[in-house]
């Protein structure tokens, strides 16, 4: 019946049409495979048309609602801003400054003396916090006029929904399916009556409906604050939260197009006003306290003040002891309701809201609208197809988001039973409930859930979860003095910090170690590294700058292709209505901008993590891995990084008195060789430590308990009282005192006591360090010289002082004596010596990463000789290559001296900064030179700006502190340069946190230190971290130029479609989106990357030479062959023009019967395939293509079932894609357009014979050749890296 009714309309159009001969339609009462039904209600005396004028009760409804929502809304934001211009609000401004200091009083009042206390009356009043952010804060709370607007609006958007539904129930009211050419192509309009009216209908829904998501989605998040008033905070529900964008762009040198855009949206939206905002709820207390979280951490709010929740229980030692008689009930209640529970503040998104808040995006309410045309145009099982391709990308990303935050999740949270005194009772609470000056009882194997400082007892604990640090490390008791207590540095060694584990408390089980709680939830040490986790820095890569540009570029030629599709369809005369047109035309828009396209610069990092997991590399931020694809610079630890975690001790090298010659260096000597060493250095090995006892093994500084266990002693310690070493002999001394290892100093010393109640000091240190703080009489004259050398030669080095305090001197006067009184006027005694062996694979790890334009760096708390060892033992300083050493000299100034005594004589006269820049450029560039650099120096020359000068060719940062390491990690990047970070914790946690991607040698399986944690403890980590970051970014990179080429070429199927007023067949559509976009762009993630890293990086430009001459040239290329195919096709005897004067654009699915629809078909269909073929060519970054078996199989099996499609003779099989070998026009044909044609006086027509199909074949089959020459020759191959030899990118040029 709609056949009869199509042809009868078409013959009604043409004036020129005759009358169909009688009985035609009889024949054939079905027309074979096209829908024959339903009967439109109009023309059915049993159906009744609900709506027929917009004067009807449904239309006046919607209307009059619309006029109630407009009338409400408009009422009142007039009321809004009338109320807001009575009572101005001013927004609080909270500063974050770079601060570790301790407020006293964090309180602000929005309240000025002198002035009402209404906030509208204040002025901007500042908090000041930690980190370099600034947040405006204004409160907002709610009103029944305001509630039900944002109702109201709510039910706007559910009302077009529901119009959708409507209209779609009109349009396939009683539809047929009965086929692949039946598949609910049309209704019976039982609603509206006829298709002009429901399309007008559809078309201001659409419209409407599109404006309304987009101001929706712009402002998700906004709208229900949009229908709240300002207030002060003492009324307000909500604050609403603005902030500044903070980035960081990681590419100095970007497409001129992006500068543009930079500029006019600078010039549009000042970079000052371009910001955030979060919304967040107000809750309260089960007393009353209001509070809000903000990036974790809690403010109270007090009337019109807002407070930071911070209790400072104590700033000096004796603070803490002071307050160490636990809490009353009341007083922990009272700090519970400031501080809150002792939990980091942060829950995983439920996974309804991440589905809600990623499907409900721009791009995906953009491409809802779109495939709504779709839905309405009679696709809808291809365009039910379509939306499954964009679910199916939404999941990707919404599994990445949800496992991230899974991950993060496992590391947050954390209950576990605490012994506590509460009222003068020990009690169990759970660790949530734990506050600030709580005193808590420590007990073995605990984590730990809260930071605690020991005030009684000593503790072994493993903090590699939290530093990375997988040695034991020992906590002890603080002293009861009026030092100040600082949490870094020296403060660290009794500190008992969460998400650390207690491996013994005490010596024995009877023991108490009690500790009070300084911080909790945020605030402890582990919250700090989860906030760098949880509200990261954000980080603009290339393409993600270049991302918009290229949306614009798309966007535009969209709309070139859009006025050129109306042209077409008014050119080939088909009859159809103005809505169609349009519909066909916005067709265009939606294939040129892919579904899949936000996922296609991500899911190639995505399968690299699940690779890295198998080799024991964890991730926690899966983007930092593209990232890590363009880092040029890697900064290396070295002692437990590059070499092995422990040292083997050497010996001692004693110093031998003579009245005669003065002090000298006598032979090298170990305890464990039975050799006979001096009392003085058997002392010091014996004593100078912090070694504790963890069961049967010694625990701590693996370089003290090597240094300890060689000299046989036993270690003796009891519950409350110093601990003692005593020899086999008998001999016994106790340390009564002991200043732990302070990276400032260099140094750590102890007093010790003998048998007879003798004071001794003994300090090691530096050698550098113990230089200075000896008396120069009892130093050999060759010191310094002897020390370098057994450095040069490998050995950690220190020295070794002492110093007798007299008999007049007692334990009390000891304890009154500061350190640096301690730690001075010393009789130098020895140079104690390690072995530092590097670790096997390190060498070859170095190598690969300089093969591959990868600079290693060694940043080392170490002295700068045996850095120099190590750089050169594992490659990254080559054998041939001089090295001078910039040091401080007694004037304060920096020298640079060569390392290497033998080759330059030891009384080389040192060279300045100015000499060495001076006369030393060429040979610094060329790589013939390179440079070391102490800390000491580095901070002098940062001062003069002359470090930038020299950073490219300073090799080895020696003795350098944690935060010296954080300030090379942020020259580097300050620079431009994307840097990495290698370490095994400890004092690398700041380096490795501020690094672009920072990997952590760590036995945990999700470290916070870093985004990276590697288990096995190697830096051939770092190789498989670039390997896969590198094959990564060049997947993703594949997967975007995929989609690119498919929007273009498919723009031009739908030119060339409306040209000839043809449309293909749903199975061609069906092959398209859902067989060759799928399988082929899933199976081009699965490359692997390539095993050795290559000289060069891929680009992260999408814009850039190599990935425009990849899309360009294979688009060009198909573009030329679609015409050839074309031509050739014209010029064939058998062929007849498509007759689409006699079409109905509407029914498209009678528009596939056809030469032209073969043609382009399978001439684009053969591209589409090929081109994820040839996008996934291996280049350097990824293995060869032909080792992706999965894409190999999907593509070999496409390109054999389309040849044999296209050659196989007419069967059912063949029909189902409407392949010309069929015969169309044909007496009796089944097509409606065919029948008009051959009534107006046209002859039938023969089939597509063999021979041309064979032809167009082998035409296809060159163009699929050509592509891969393309690609392989020009775009990727010798003539690209020719090109980009004598173009080479604008970037900072330095010696690998």
């Amino acid at each position: 019946m709609r056949l009869r009714l199509i042809a009868s309309a078409i013959l009604q159009s043409n004036s020129s049409v005759q009358e169909l001969p009688e009985g035609y339609f009889g024949a054939h009462p079905t027309m074979g495979r096209y829908p024959d039904g339903p009967t439109p209600c109009l023309k059915d005396a049993a159906c009744q048309v609900r709506i027929t004028s917009m004067r009807d009760t449904g239309p006046i409804v919607i209307f009059s609602f619309w006029g109630a929502v407009i009338f409400s809304c408009g009422a009142f934001m007039l009321w809004k801003w009338n109320r807001s211009y009575q009572f101005p609000i001013k927004p609080i401004l909270i500063q974050e400054k770079s601060s570790s200091g301790v407020y006293e009083d964090d309180t602000v009042s929005s309240d000025p003396e002198g002035v009402s206390k209404r906030t509208s009356q204040t002025e901007e009043v500042h908090v000041e916090l930690e980190g370099d952010r600034e947040f405006l804060i204004t409160g907002f709370t709610w009103t029944y006029f305001g509630e039900f607007c944002y109702f109201l609006s709510c039910l706007v958007s559910l009302h077009w929904i529901a119009l959708y539904v409507l209209i779609l129930v009109d349009t396939y009211n009683k539809c047929e399916v009965g086929g692949i050419d039946n598949l609910c192509f049309f209704g019976n309009n039982v609603i509206f009556g006829t298709y002009e009216l429901n399309s007008k209908v559809f078309f201001v829904v659409w419209w409407l409906s599109t404006f309304w998501f987009t101001a929706w989605v712009l402002n998700k998040g906004r709208v229900h604050n949009f229908f709240r008033v300002p207030c002060d905070l003492s009324r307000a529900t909500v604050v609403y939260v603005w902030a500044k964008d903070q980035r960081e762009v990681l590419s100095i040198n970007v497409f001129f197009l992006v500068r543009v855009l930079q500029r006019v949206k600078n010039t549009l939206i000042p970079a000052e006003t371009r910001g955030h905002f979060e919304i967040i709820d107000i809750s309260s207390t089960s007393l009353g306290q209001r509070y809000f979280f903000l990036r974790g951490q809690r403010y109270l709010v007090n009337g019109e003040e807002l407070q930071r929740a911070f209790l400072n229980i104590g700033t000096r030692y004796s603070d803490f002891f002071q307050v160490a008689t636990g809490l009353t009930s009341k007083e922990a209640e009272s700090r519970l309701e400031k501080v809150g529970f002792n939990e980091i503040p942060f829950k995983p998104e439920t996974l309804m809201f991440i589905v809600v808040d990623e499907l409900f995006s721009l791009f995906h309410v953009y491409q809802l609208v779109i495939y709504m045309l779709q839905f309405w145009n009679s696709y809808l099982f291809v365009a039910s197809l379509m939306i499954c391709i964009v679910l199916l990308s939404a999941s990707v990303t919404i599994y990445s988001r949800r496992r991230s935050q899974l991950a993060i999740a496992k590391v947050t949270e954390y209950v576990t039973e605490t012994l506590v005194l509460r009222d003068g009772e020990w009690t169990i609470l759970p660790s949530r409930k734990l506050v600030p000056g709580d005193l808590v009882k420590i007990r073995s194997d605990w984590l730990l859930p809260c930071d605690l400082l020991i005030i009684k007892g000593f503790c072994v604990c493993n903090e590699s979860a939290l530093t990375g640090e997988a040695m034991p490390v020992q906590k002890y008791m603080a002293s009861n003095n009026l030092e100040r207590y600082r949490l870094e540095g020296h403060g660290s060694r009794h500190t008992l910090f969460s998400g650390t584990t207690v491996l013994q408390a005490g010596n024995q089980r009877q023991d108490d170690v009690l500790a009070i709680v300084t911080s909790t939830g945020m605030a402890t040490s582990k919250g700090e590294l989860l906030a760098s986790i949880l509200y990261p820095e954000k980080m603009l890569f290339k393409y993600d700058e270049e991302l918009p540009i290229v949306v614009l570029m798309l966007l535009a030629y969209g709309i070139i292709c859009f006025i050129i599709s109306i042209f077409f369809q008014t050119h080939t005369g088909a009859q159809s209505y103005w809505v169609t047109k349009w519909i066909y035309c916005m067709a265009i828009l939606n294939q040129i901008i892919s579904p899949l396209l936000p996922v296609a610069l991500e899911v190639g990092q995505l399968h690299a993590v699940e690779r890295l997991k198998v080799r024991g590399i964890f991730c926690l931020n899966p983007k930092r891995i593209a990232i890590a694809g363009k880092i040029r610079v890697f900064c290396f630890d070295k002692t437990g990084t590059l070499t092995n975690e422990g040292l083997d001790f050497i010996g001692a090298q004693s110093v031998v008195r003579s009245n005669n010659f003065g002090p000298a260096f006598g032979p090298l000597k170990t305890p464990a060789n039975g050799d006979d060493i001096e009392p003085s250095t058997l002392h010091g090995l014996a004593t100078c430590h912090a070694v504790t006892k963890f069961g049967d093994r010694f625990v701590g500084n693996q370089v003290e308990v090597m240094m300890f266990s060689s000299v046989g002693w036993e270690l003796v310690e009891n519950a409350n009282e110093a601990p003692c070493v005593r020899s086999v002999s008998g001999k016994e001394l106790r340390i009564v005192k002991r200043n732990e290892f302070d990276h400032a100093r260099t140094t750590m010393s102890v007093v010790v006591q003998d048998k007879e109640g003798l004071l001794q000091v003994y300090c090691k240190g530096s050698f550098e360090k113990i230089r200075e703080l000896s008396a120069p009489h009892s130093l050999p004259t060759n010191y310094m010289h002897t020390a370098r050398q057994h450095a040069l030669d490998g050995c950690y080095v220190l020295g070794l002082g002492y110093r007798n305090l007299g008999s007049d001197c007692n334990l009390e006067r000891v304890e009154k004596l500061s350190r640096d009184d301690l730690e001075k006027d010393l009789e130098f005694v020895a140079l104690i010596l390690f072995r530092n062996e590097l670790k096997p694979d390190s060498r070859n790890a170095i190598e690969t990463l300089k093969a591959g334009e990868v600079r290693p760096v060694m940043v080392t708390g170490d002295n700068a000789q045996c850095g120099h060892y190590i750089a050169k033992q594992c490659m990254m300083v080559a054998p041939d290559v001089r090295v001078l050493l910039g040091d401080i000299d007694t004037d304060g100034s920096v020298s640079w001296r060569p390392m290497s005594v033998e080759q330059e004589g030891y009384n080389t006269r040192p060279l300045s900064t100015e000499e060495l820049l001076r006369d030393h450029t060429k040979g610094l560039e060329a790589g013939l030179q390179e440079l070391a650099v102490t800390g000491r120096a580095f901070t002098v020359l940062r001062r003069s700006e002359a470090m930038e000068r020299l950073l490219y060719f300073t090799r080895i940062y020696a003795r350098f502190t944690p935060a010296d390491k954080v300030l090379v990690a942020n020259m580097h990047r300050d620079c431009g340069l994307i840097v990495g970070m290698c370490g095994d914790g400890g004092n690398d946690c700041g380096a490795l946190r501020t690094a672009h991607a920072g990997i952590a040698l760590s036995e945990a399986e999700a470290s916070v230190v870093s985004p990276f944690t590697s288990q096995d403890k190697s830096v051939a980590s770092v190789v498989e971290l670039l390997r896969e970051g590198r094959g990564a970014l060049h997947t993703s990179f594949a997967c975007y130029k995929f989609l690119i080429t498919y929007g273009l070429m498919f723009s031009i199927l739908k030119l060339c479609a409306y040209w000839y007023g043809i449309i293909l067949c749903q199975m061609d559509y069906i092959f398209i989106d859902g067989v060759a976009v799928l399988s082929l762009g899933y199976a081009m993630t699965l490359s692997y990357p390539e095993d050795k890293l290559a000289k060069v990086r891929p680009t992260s430009s999408l814009l850039g030479p190599q990935n425009v001459a990849s899309v360009v040239g294979v688009w060009v290329i198909n573009l030329l062959y679609l015409i050839g195919a074309l031509g050739f096709m014209v010029s064939h005897t058998d062929y007849v023009k498509w007759p689409a004067v006699y079409s109905h654009g509407a029914s498209w699915w009678t528009l596939g019967d056809n030469w032209e629809s073969t043609v382009i078909f399978f001439v684009m269909y053969f591209q589409f395939i090929t081109s994820a073929f040839v996008f996934t060519f291996g280049s350097v970054f990824r293995k060869n293509v032909f080792k992706n078996w999965f894409l190999v199989g999907s593509y070999g099996g496409l390109l054999v079932f389309m040849s044999a499609l296209l050659l196989l003779s007419h069967s059912g099989f063949t029909s189902l894609w409407h392949v010309a070998s069929e015969q169309f026009n044909k007496m009796n044909s089944n097509s409606p357009v065919w029948i008009a044609y051959q009534a107006h006086g046209g002859s039938p027509s023969s089939a597509m014979p063999f021979k041309f199909r064979f032809q167009l074949w082998w035409l296809i089959m060159t163009n699929l050749v050509v592509i891969i020459v393309w690609q392989k020759i020009f775009a990727e191959g010798p003539v690209a890296k020719a090109f980009a030899n004598r173009f080479p990118s604008q970037r900072q040029k330095f010696c690998i």
